[in-house]
């Protein structure tokens, strides 16, 4: 049987369920390797493993497969594979393929292995925290450079000549390490113009004409001159006196809602998008740059009915950049006040398609109570209780007002910053009342520009919220400033040469709160795994949720006195 001529694939910690439990699709940035240990303990138990490799495999599941093809893929994957087939090229031509079985899928054939990547080498947010600025190898960069191994081998194996290309929102990573393009022998890195943010290549036409392109060899050199909708750019760095060099492609178009294909196989997790843009305009983050589309009903209903007919789940994922502002426009809607009465509408046709469960991924908690029918009103619709908790991410950022003024004013609109401690503590309060749990990021050295008063402030708002809402749910992540957005100039914040004793009280705060509130109290309360796995997860996550806490303390005794009195000061006063 001949190979297909396009493979699509993405790495092991993309084509995961992680056995349902919640937020553990984030456990692919724990470190996975430390290559500076060579000794002591840990050494003799583990040699360089930090995460036992035996335990993240346990989680982190592998998807089903039918002989090699993927039953479940990333949704961004999901659309490449449609718009190919709408423009013109055969289901034999196209496979979607388990990463563990690539091998079968590449030879002679074969013209393009293109592979969906969001954290390739471990320089997403919180990779960067666990990894102490990439210090460490995450599971993430592991899974990654094995699967481009297994696609260098069948290569030679076979003499395969396909073009090894990679997209998807992390593919600006290869910016800051050029020589693992060399390394991964990539023919072509997919960019947008703003770090993160991908070029949306699911328009009518254009992926059929990307792929051709690829295929006829039209970017094989950097013509400034020719007419295309695709700019080709040659990129030369040097790294401690090497050059290396990269192909990257960009193209700018945004695809009209009609323009982009329903997908024609199952997602992971039942997602499906319902809009695109957000319009809050945070500096620090790349989505604001596009423009806002919303999907109807009926084309959400669709994609649905897929996952459910051909996957058989149950559940939807709906993904956003903003939940709250679906069905809303910014330019004339100037206070983003939510449009109650769109929303409901879209999750009551989310909810006719037969889903038992379903949530939005992102929103913010001034989007949330802008409106106060509106969180009541989607509660009854999508039937949250306290046997159907609702998860979504929000932004919490920071506690600091200064910062949030400076860089995320219309995050809180229609509220202004002087009042973000109360958008805060009210969010957190209407949402649990209605049975939501958010789970909270925030972002250390923002801009490089915290200051040791934004830290503590951002410190004093977590111990509020606790004592003024001891039974409240929600999480806490700290991530690292990276350099997207408005702020792409910046540079990283460099946690693991830069942190500092106010640094370490967030980390030490954030992850005392995580365990003690949401492990110990919550956490067997909420998700939708069966009880018994639910207490199994549980109690595994008690048994190991307090080595970071100690790692920490660890961390400050070494770092000396200055950083044990900040975690000190945490364990006395905001305990």
């Amino acid at each position: 049987m001949g190979k297909p001529k396009i493979v699509l694939t993405a790495d092991r910690t993309l084509m995961s369920i992680y056995r349902g439990i919640s937020l553990a699709s984030f456990f692919g940035c724990a470190p996975a390797i430390d290559p500076y240990r060579h000794d002591g303990f840990w050494y003799w138990i583990l040699k360089n493993q930090v995460t036992p490799r035996v335990l993240f495999d346990f989680i982190c599941n592998p998807i089903e497969h039918d002989h090699g093809i993927a039953r479940y893929a990333p949704y961004g994957l999901r659309k490449i594979e449609a718009g190919l087939l709408r423009d013109g090229f055969a289901r034999d031509e196209v496979a979607v393929v388990h990463p563990e079985h690539i091998e079968r899928f590449i030879g002679p054939e074969t013209e393009v292995v293109g592979i969906y990547e969001m954290d390739p080498l471990g320089m997403g947010p919180v990779t960067m925290t666990f990894t102490y600025g990439r210090k460490m190898i995450s599971y993430d960069e592991f899974y990654s450079a094995e699967l481009h191994k297994r696609i260098r081998l069948a290569k030679e194996r076979t003499g395969s000549k396909a073009k090894v290309v990679v997209g998807a929102a992390g593919t600006w990573q290869y910016n800051y390490d050029p020589a693992k393009i060399e390394e991964y022998d990539i023919y072509a890195i997919v960019e947008g113009d703003f770090g993160g943010t991908a070029p949306e290549l699911d328009g009518t036409g254009v992926t059929g004409a990307f792929f051709r392109a690829l295929i006829n060899g039209e970017f094989d050199v950097a013509n400034p001159f020719k007419k295309s909708d695709f700019k080709v750019i040659i990129k030369d760095f040097d790294v401690d006196g090497r050059k290396y060099y990269g192909r990257f492609i960009h193209y700018n178009d945004e695809p009209s809602i009609d323009e982009i294909p329903e997908i024609v196989e199952p997602s992971i997790h039942g997602m499906i998008e319902v809009m695109r843009g957000c319009g809050r305009g945070c500096k620090f983050c790349e989505v604001t740059l596009r423009p806002l589309r919303y999907y109807p009903p009926e084309k959400v209903k669709q994609e649905i009915e897929v996952n459910i007919k051909k996957g058989g789940l149950r559940n939807a994922w709906i993904h956003s950049d903003d939940i709250f502002v679906y069905g809303l426009n910014p330019r004339k809607n100037k206070n983003m006040e939510p449009n109650t009465e769109a929303l409901i509408e879209l999750f009551e046709a989310v909810m006719s398609t037969g889903v038992v469960h379903t949530n939005p991924t992102h929103g913010t908690l001034a989007g949330a109570i802008a409106d106060e029918r509106l969180i009541p009103k989607l509660s009854e619709v999508i039937r949250a209780g306290p046997e159907n908790h609702i998860g979504i991410q929000c932004g919490f950022e920071t506690g600091s007002i200064r910062l949030i003024e400076k860089y995320a004013d219309r995050k809180l609109a229609p509220f202004k910053p002087s009042e973000w401690h109360w958008v805060v503590k009210h969010a957190v309060k209407v949402l649990n009342e209605h049975y939501w749990v958010p789970a909270f990021t925030l972002i250390m050295g923002l801009d490089n520009n915290e200051q040791e008063e934004d830290s503590w402030e951002t410190v004093m708002l977590i111990h509020e919220l606790e004592h003024e809402q001891p039974e409240s749910k929600f999480t806490v992540t700290p991530l690292t400033f990276v350099p997207i957005g408005l702020l792409s100039k910046s540079k990283f914040y460099d946690i693991g040469n830069s942190m500092t004793p106010a640094k370490v009280a967030v980390m030490y705060k954030c992850w005392q709160h995580n365990f003690k509130y949401g492990i110990m109290k919550f956490m067997h309360k909420v998700g939708q795994n069966d009880p018994i796995r639910r207490y199994f997860f549980t109690g595994l996550a008690r048994a190991l949720g307090g080595i970071p806490l100690t790692a920490m303390e660890k961390y400050a005794r070494r770092k000396g006195p200055e950083f044990e009195r900040a975690i000190e000061k945490v364990k006395a006063e905001y305990w």
